[in-house]
């Protein structure tokens, strides 16, 4: 068992955000010594580390509580967040498609001056 300030230094988490999402419920089961302090098993920051990398996508916290309220095995929800994943990726390579371009016709450019 880890303490909230451990598991804040390994996974570069402020301490207030993680007790926001505890306190959104989205750290369930998650345990409390006698002073009241949490404590935090290796699956509670397995749930952090994902709620780290749905945020990362861009995903709202209003997302992340329908996720995690619902039952995280759902196939059909894996698979509403892939297609989510896939589009945002997608997104990402046509922007840095146009990105590429600009640069290399700027550097043409400049070559022929």
């Amino acid at each position: 068992m880890k303490t909230i300030k451990q598991v804040s230094e390994q996974l570069n988490m402020p301490v207030a955000t993680i007790r926001y999402y505890d306190k959104l419920g989205l750290v369930p089961q998650l345990q409390r010594d006698k002073n009241g302090y949490r404590q935090f098993s290796e699956k509670d920051i397995y749930t952090l580390e994902m709620i780290q990398c749905f945020r990362a996508t861009g995903m709202s916290v209003e997302d992340l509580i329908n996720i995690f309220s619902l039952d995280i095995n759902d196939p059909i929800l894996s698979l509403k967040q892939r297609e989510k994943l896939l589009k945002q990726r997608k997104q990402i390579d046509d922007a840095l498609a146009l990105v590429d371009y600009k640069l290399k016709r700027y550097t043409e450019m400049h070559q022929q001056s």
